[in-house]
Order: C-alpha cells, then sequence, then structure tokens
C-alpha cells in the first residue's frame, strides 16, 4: 500500500513538472483561433480596416485601393496589380518586378497595427503586415 501512495505521489510531481509555466501562452505561435478574434469577413471591414493604408512587409511597402489596384515599391522594382473581394476573401493578381502573381485569394484579419493574411483562402501560409 505505501509502495502504490508512493508511486502516485511522485506521478503528481512529474505532471507538475511537465505543466506549462505562467507565461508559456506568450511564448506560443499565434494560432488560428487568435488570428479569427480580428477576422475581416466583410468587403466594408476590409475597406474600413485596410484599403488607402500603407502596408508594409520587410523593406517592402504598398497600398491596396479603393479602385480595385494595388501598387508600391517592392523589392526595387515596384508592385501592381488589381482586387475584388469574393466570398469573404480578398483575391488578388499582378506583378511584382517580373515575377507574376498568379491569383490568390487570401483571408485578413487585423490585431492593432498587424494584418495577419493567410494565402489559398486561410488553407496556405500565413504572414503579417506592419498597417501604416
Amino acid at each position: 500500500m505505501m509502495k502504490q501512495i508512493m508511486t502516485i505521489a511522485a506521478l503528481g510531481v512529474l505532471a507538475g513538472c511537465m505543466a506549462p509555466g505562467p507565461d508559456a501562452m506568450s511564448k506560443a505561435p499565434r494560432g488560428a483561433a487568435e488570428a479569427e478574434a480580428g477576422a475581416i469577413t466583410s468587403e466594408a471591414a476590409f475597406r474600413s480596416a485596410i484599403v488607402g493604408r500603407e502596408l508594409t512587409f520587410k523593406a517592402n511597402r504598398f497600398t491596396i485601393n479603393a479602385d480595385g489596384t494595388f501598387s508600391g515599391p517592392w523589392d526595387g522594382n515596384g508592385i501592381s496589380g488589381t482586387w475584388v473581394w469574393e466570398d469573404g476573401a480578398f483575391c488578388r493578381e499582378g506583378v511584382a518586378g517580373a515575377r507574376v502573381l498568379d491569383r490568390d485569394c487570401q483571408t485578413w484579419a487585423v490585431n492593432g497595427a498587424t494584418a495577419t493574411v493567410t494565402r489559398d483562402r486561410g488553407a496556405g501560409p500565413s504572414f503579417d503586415y506592419t498597417i501604416g
């Protein structure tokens, strides 16, 4: 009986050591639920939060314009193209320098001055823009 009590106590101590500390969540990668909290789900919300504002990614920047275009300096060459809002997503195509940007429909979420963009209607990789 004493051996069973000691085993249970030891397992309890081990479980406590394996539990995340109080700041574990602050170091965790951003998850889908966090991005969904600021999800942009309508064209009106997208226009209010994003259109006409400068977006920055690393040393590059551009603006999504109200007339359905986007443009700006990008990798020393420039970026330009067209966009539409379609079924809850920002769909764009264009060129960045000599590189063709095939049509991609992206989901967007805003948290403060950060816009998290997920390619392929939310099923692809994500990246962040700083909203200026």
